[in-house]
């Protein structure tokens, strides 16, 4: 795999044993309530191993009384080493347990061995979880760590009695090794099960558990062998254990120790996700276990108007704002994805998911890297690669993302700035008129619902949203007296009003980005038969989007109060508009416009507002 793309590839601080990355990995996780797929996986296992411990101990049970102090203080030492020992190792724990397991095997009925080693693990759940170390789930989960306790429990009875010290060790050696065996079996199932680990990732963990196993066994033996005349001697597990707790307290505080300098290395102090570094270690490390039937996604987004609102409102402020959205974004990719981020305002996300889900998977992570206010608005543009179908390495796979997300950033521009300029005119007709907003946002409202009913494409309805929006722009440079007067227009204050869509090109077209919305509003006020202004368009010459915009314009402004007359009722409204169908609108627009006031209901479009001019038109 190449290594020259970023220099942290080549410096990263992980571990690069596979095993040593999974204690890694799984540290954070230790002291977290399982999940449910760990919870069914482990309840499942301890169901299975009961249905097979219970049978093989009844029989010993019913026809050979136990030692019960025996029983007692194995079980105990067994719970005091199980409970009060643990060294981390790969996604679990080793517990030095064969110290307690060889004297149980060889002092009591071997059958009776595995569901005693289960009650033991219980007990030192049970301890555990008093001193708030453990939860009841964990307790649980002890039951199918005795499923070892099988392989040298069968082995034994198959064996039965025999003499001779040699015939007695290769029996010993069978009996650990089918321990192992039983251990690998099960640990790899659960794991696999419960925690998506690889076969041969674990493979490499037991065969450090299976070294530590075959120098503690020995240890178990001497003491079996001791207490067969005392059990006395078994008390020795008690220095034994203190020795091992010691050793085991400080390797567990030199992986705290390096847990912490790792943590620091892979991420990011504000929002404590993942950094660039920590990408590069995953990719590398699930690029490769990506299939063509379960691929991921890399999404890379970028915030647009990040740096204005740092500049608005301090370094403080835009710190407070990545920290919540990196928030937003971790609870979003969870629990089947990881979130990061790669510096200044972009973040990322590495995921599961089929080549449909990719978009849906974009729109709800851009959703969380959004935020609005008075006077800003965040959002994210965003780029996707899906692996292993467009790339099969970190480098071209990050690359890649980045170009798509910068494709994406730069074609998003115009629309920003489109935005802006529209909040700023705004702004300006709520400071000449306030009642000129209140109705262009009516109609905005209803001229956005036409527009999708006929199927226009995106652009195309955000050009009729704006449109509607700034209709009368235009009458800001008309004089409140002629705007106001509740009497009718001379011809020389029509003529001037009729200057109103002109006045509205010009000023949008000073913004390069609402050009195309300019020559909807300089037609707005044409008629379908070619008496409106100030081109005298008539029929389909008319653009579409400027002929939503006057039946719109013209609803709202009948069914609000006027300062020369009273409101229309909706119902007069509409009627006026299917008289009008063919002569000032167009037929088309108007059926659909009736539509949409039946679906959307009146309330929903208008309200009381008062545009303070009438047109000299039948509307």
């Amino acid at each position: 795999m190449a290594k020259s793309h970023d220099s942290h590839l080549a410096s990263d601080p992980r571990a690069e044993s596979p095993a040593d990355r999974l204690l890694e990995d799984s540290w954070g996780e230790r002291k977290r309530r399982s999940g449910h797929r760990e919870l069914v996986v482990e309840l499942t296992a301890a169901a299975l191993f009961l249905a097979v411990a219970i049978p093989l101990a009844l029989p010993t049970l019913s026809t050979r009384p136990l030692d019960a102090e025996l029983v007692v203080l194995l079980v105990g030492l067994y719970a005091l080493v199980a409970g009060a020992i643990a060294f981390p190792v790969g996604a679990g724990y080793l517990v030095p347990t064969y110290t307690v397991l060889v004297p149980m095997l060889l002092l009591l009925p071997p059958p009776v061995v595995p569901l005693l080693a289960a009650a033991g693990g219980v007990v030192a759940g049970l301890a555990r979880m008093a001193t708030r170390r453990a939860h009841f789930q964990h307790v649980l989960f002890s039951i199918p760590n005795a499923w070892y306790a099988l392989g040298p429990t069968l082995v034994l009875m198959s064996a039965g009695t025999h003499h001779g010290s040699l015939v007695m060790a290769g029996v010993y050696l069978a009996a650990f090794l089918a321990g192992c065996l039983a251990d690998l079996i099960t640990s790899t199932l659960r794991e696999a099960g419960a925690l998506m680990v690889a076969p041969k990732i674990q493979l490499l963990v037991t065969a450090q558990v299976w070294l530590i196993d075959g120098c503690v066994a020995p240890l178990g033996l001497l003491l079996a062998l001791a207490a067969r005349h005392d059990h006395a001697a078994l008390l020795m597990v008690l220095p034994l254990g203190t020795l091992l707790l010691v050793l085991q307290r400080d390797r567990t505080q030199r992986i705290v120790q390096a847990q912490e300098r790792l943590e620091l290395a892979l991420t990011d102090s504000l929002t404590r996700l993942g950094n660039r570094r920590k990408l590069a270690s995953d990719l590398i490390e699930r690029i490769e276990m990506a299939t063509h039937a379960n691929p991921l996604v890399l999404m890379v987004f970028d915030l647009d108007g990040f740096k204005a609102y740092n500049d608005t409102f301090g370094h403080m402020a835009g710190d407070a704002l990545l920290a919540r959205m990196g928030a937003k974004l971790d609870h979003i990719a969870r629990p089947a994805g990881v979130a990061y981020r790669l510096g200044g305002d972009e973040f990322c996300v590495l995921l599961p998911a089929q080549p449909d889900e990719v978009p849906a998977a974009m729109a709800r992570i851009a959703d969380a890297l959004r935020e609005d206010g008075e006077r800003f608005s965040i959002e994210a543009s965003g780029g996707a690669v899906l692996l292993p179908h467009e790339a099969n390495s970190p480098e071209y796979a990050l690359q890649l993302a980045d170009q798509r997300m910068y494709l994406r950033k730069s074609s998003r521009a115009p629309s920003v700035a489109r935005e802006q300029t529209r909040d700023v005119l705004v702004r300006i007709m709520q400071a000449k008129q306030p009642g000129l907003t209140d109705h262009t946002s009516h109609v905005s409202r209803l001229a956005v619902a036409v527009a999708r009913r006929l199927e226009l494409d995106g652009e195309q309805v955000d050009e009729v949203a704006r449109a509607a929006d700034l209709h009368d722009i235009g009458k800001v440079g008309i004089p409140d007296a002629i705007l106001e007067k509740p009497g009718a227009l001379d011809a020389g204050e029509w003529e001037l009003v009729r200057q109103h869509t002109l006045l509205g090109e010009r000023i949008l077209s000073a913004a390069s980005a609402l050009r195309p919305v300019a020559r909807i509003v300089r037609s707005s006020h044409e008629r379908w038969d070619g008496r409106g202004y100030p081109d005298g368009l008539a029929g389909v010459a008319i653009p579409l989007a400027a002929r939503i915009v006057a039946v719109c314009d013209a609803y709202d402004a009948m069914v609000s109060d006027r300062c020369y007359r009273a409101a229309l009722s909706p119902a007069a409204a509409r009627e006026e508009l299917v008289q009008e169908a063919g002569r000032q609108f167009d037929p088309e627009v108007v059926e659909i416009v009736l539509d949409a006031l039946r679906e959307l209901g009146q309330e929903a479009v208008s309200g009381p507002s008062q545009p303070p001019v009438a047109e000299p038109s039948t509307a």
